[in-house]
């Protein structure tokens, strides 16, 4: 009996100590921090954009699992890192889980089960609101010059990275399209967890005709107008954004519109008019819209007709007759 009693004993647990899976005591569980990551750059919590969280704590952890509540897009986790995008909101609550060293037993180590605790704490990270992306309009069909271009770029610190979308309207006539004019959409992708690796290839841009980039790159291509219109990925701005700085990348595919991302905004162009043969009149209304919110728009209406040079050649041209930008 004496033996039987020592070796039970020798079993049980000391009172002081924690059993696997027990509960930190309150008071002493460790107090995490959090940091954020985009692109390889620590930045502030903005929302809309995809940012990865890392949690921290003061002495060694393991089995770091971390959560949000419900309706916040997480891209993936593994351990203290998540990477997710949050909605504009006032505040985030993560909470995160994991196993310490118990500070009431002496020598307590997270990765021995006879002394360490589980933990969690919910904390509350303020949001950074995002400031609206804008437009700056670069041509404006004067004179003879029947194109327009505008490009919307979002704020280089805490621009709104919510997708685009691109509307155009187009009517054969002088006035401006009706509001009930059917309006052909195009949205733009700026994260890049939103592209589409999409099954159908189509010819990259550099290799294809003028017939391929209108049926599966332009936003329109209207012969019986004669009016073009497309749109591209903009360039990186740099820090501080100035108009002559701002120029067209890859070109966006109407057909596959997250074939590619513009993470800094779009260029948007329409010409109006063929020098060989042109309408009498075309008007469009182009739109760009974020977050619910116009961020850009461009309207013209345009005369055409045939014009002698002063070289005695003939050719179609096409002058705006009405305009009207933002």
């Amino acid at each position: 009996m004496l033996a039987v009693a020592l070796v039970l004993a020798l079993l049980a647990p000391a009172s002081s100590s924690a059993a696997p899976g027990d509960t930190c005591p309150p008071g002493t569980e460790l107090t995490p921090s959090y940091e954020f990551v985009e692109v390889g750059e620590k930045v502030p919590l903005v929302a809309t954009h995809e940012l990865t969280i890392v949690a921290d704590f003061p002495d060694r952890v393991r089995s770091v699992a971390l959560s949000v509540p419900d309706g916040i897009r997480v891209i993936g986790r593994s351990g203290p890192r998540m990477k997710l995008i949050v909605p504009v909101s006032a505040s985030l609550a993560v909470t995160a889980h994991w196993i310490q060293g118990n500070p009431l037993v002496p020598g307590s180590d997270p990765d021995d089960p006879e002394t360490n605790c589980a933990a969690s704490a919910t904390t509350a990270l303020p949001v950074t609101a995002t400031r609206p992306s804008r437009a700056y309009y670069l041509r404006k069909a004067n004179g003879t010059d029947a194109y327009v271009a505008f490009a919307v770029a979002r704020d280089p610190q805490r621009g709104d990275v919510s997708p685009l979308q691109i509307s155009l309207r187009v009517a054969a006539g002088a006035r401006f399209p009706s509001a009930r004019t059917r309006a052909r959409k195009m949205p733009v992708a700026m994260r890049p967890s939103e592209r589409v690796r999409y099954s159908k290839h189509i010819p990259k841009e550099e290799f294809a005709t003028t017939r391929m980039r209108c049926r599966y790159y332009d936003l329109t291509c209207n012969r019986r107008l004669a009016l073009s219109s497309w749109a591209s990925s903009l360039m990186w701005p740099g820090r501080t954004i100035r108009p002559r700085h701002l120029n067209g990348g890859s070109l966006l595919s109407y057909l596959q519109p997250f074939r590619i991302v513009a993470p800094y905004g779009v260029m948007v162009n329409v010409i109006v008019g063929d020098p060989s043969r042109s309408t009498p009149a075309a008007a469009f209304d182009i739109q760009v819209r974020q977050s619910g919110e116009l961020v850009g728009r461009a309207r013209a209406a345009f005369r055409c007709r045939r014009e002698r040079t002063q070289f005695g050649e003939y050719f179609n041209r096409c002058r705006a007759v009405r305009r009207q930008f933002g």
